[in-house]
């Protein structure tokens, strides 16, 4: 293989109080089959041991001798958020592509060479696969646990929409930040991830389906653990504003025609399907809702955020 088949990857690993988890994380980074690849791991002021697995982990010597120079770890005094930790992780590495893998889950160890092999193949910038739900043991739980066979449903659910791209618009169907793999080039273009406590990992997969068309590939897996602590489980206080605030900022861009990618979901690439799409996934309230004054307050306010943020 040339150096375009095997550009360098950085895996980014937010850490937050997983100090049971972030040891097999690790070790499933290490063991993927993919060569090049660079070890950002960013701790989000932990009240555990975290930090002291993450430093002995990666202080070893196979670690050492696995990842050569290409192995870092950050840490905060205060608690910063996912999506900043993600950002700041993102932002201190060098790859070519970016993949993020949360601290309580696992990738299987082909993953990036698969997930690299056909991005490369098809010359795009944004990626998820197939996940697997795992409990907190590392048992498989996709077709057991009623919340996972939820999430299997929806990726199931993509094969009925006209596009990959479309599957996105009515669910997450990557589930997880984890499961996204996609080009420093169309990071740095959306200025990274925004500052959202649920959504961010949709948000992220909408403002890139406006760029660039995603790829969804079968013959790898993300593990996706359900243990009871998980974020998403004690948020749901703050879902539905989110999920306006999401879906608002994607349609607006589609009333803007602020839309590069020519397969993206909109009215402009989709003038026979877009409505009665929408109408069929019960989501059409949010198109309608993104023309408000309401929706461009709520955007403004996002926006101060995000630039905040990126200050």
């Amino acid at each position: 293989m040339n150096n375009r088949d095997t550009p360098l990857v950085s895996v980014i690993i937010p850490s937050y109080n997983y100090e049971k988890y972030i040891e097999s994380a690790l070790k499933s980074v290490y063991d993927q089959d993919y060569d090049n690849i660079e070890l950002v791991v960013i701790d989000d002021n932990s009240k555990d041991d975290s930090c002291l697995i993450i430093n002995e982990l990666i202080s070893s010597e196979i670690y050492l001798e696995r990842f050569e120079n290409r192995l870092k770890f950050l840490s905060h005094d205060q608690n910063q958020g996912a999506h900043n930790s993600i950002n700041e992780g993102i932002r201190a590495s060098q790859g070519q592509y970016v993949t993020i893998l949360n601290a309580d889950d696992l990738f299987e160890a082909n993953r990036i060479t698969q997930l690299i092999k056909h991005l490369v193949d098809a010359d795009s910038e944004f990626v998820f696969s197939r996940i697997k739900v795992i409990d907190g043991e590392g048992n498989d739980i996709s077709t057991v646990s009623e919340q996972a066979i939820n999430f299997i449903n929806t990726q199931d659910s993509i094969k009925k929409f006209p596009s990959i791209g479309w599957s996105l618009i009515p669910h997450n169907t990557a589930i997880s930040t984890g499961n996204m793999l996609f080009s420093r080039d169309i990071f740095n273009k959306l200025n990274g991830f925004r500052n959202l406590k649920y959504c961010h990992d949709w948000d992220f997969a909408l403002r890139c389906l406006l760029l660039s068309e995603p790829l969804f590939v079968e013959s790898t897996y993300y593990y996706y653990r359900l243990h009871g602590n998980n974020t998403f489980l004690t948020l749901n206080d703050v879902v539905d504003k989110e999920v306006k605030t999401v879906l608002g900022s994607y349609f607006r861009s589609c009333r803007k025609n602020n839309v590069l990618n020519k397969l993206a979901p909109s009215p402009q690439n989709w003038p026979e399907q877009f409505l009665v799409v929408l109408k069929n996934s019960s989501i059409i309230k949010f198109w309608y809702y993104s023309k408000t004054i309401s929706n461009f307050i709520l955007q403004f306010k996002q926006d101060r955020l995000d630039h905040k943020d990126s200050m």
